[in-house]
């Protein structure tokens, strides 16, 4: 009986410690940018603001904005939204001038996976 009763749950324990093993291991992943991946802005943000799955590691992180020329465009010190650790927030130090930006990033989540990608958008003032 014990037996017949141990052959029918092993499946399902394995499955359940698959599962549970798969998330453990999740890496943060970007779910939201802004500005929006592609967009096209009419003026110039003041922010970028990245929010991913899991928490962050600020110290651990970089946000890197590009110009239309490549060139490297300074930022403030990245911060951590203090009411959302998956919110990564990059204040601009002046307004971008018309053009196409790529942001490139890569951070650390708080269980020390790495991520990292990039996105681009347009700003076309009116």
């Amino acid at each position: 009986m014990f037996l017949r009763l141990l052959r029918l749950c092993t499946p399902l324990i394995i499955i359940l410690f698959g599962l549970t093993s798969h998330s453990a291991l999740a890496h943060a992943h970007l779910k939201q940018q802004t500005p929006v991946a592609e967009s096209t802005l009419t003026a110039s943000p003041k922010e970028i603001s990245l929010k991913y799955s899991e928490g962050i590691e600020v110290k651990f992180s970089k946000i890197e904005l590009l110009n239309p020329n490549n060139k490297i465009i300074l930022i403030d010190d990245l911060l951590l939204d203090p009411s959302d650790n998956t919110r990564l927030i990059a204040p601009l130090k002046a307004p971008l001038s018309a053009g196409r930006y790529t942001v490139n990033w890569h951070v650390v989540s708080v269980d020390g996976h790495k991520t990292k990608g990039n996105f681009q958008f347009i700003v076309k003032p009116d």
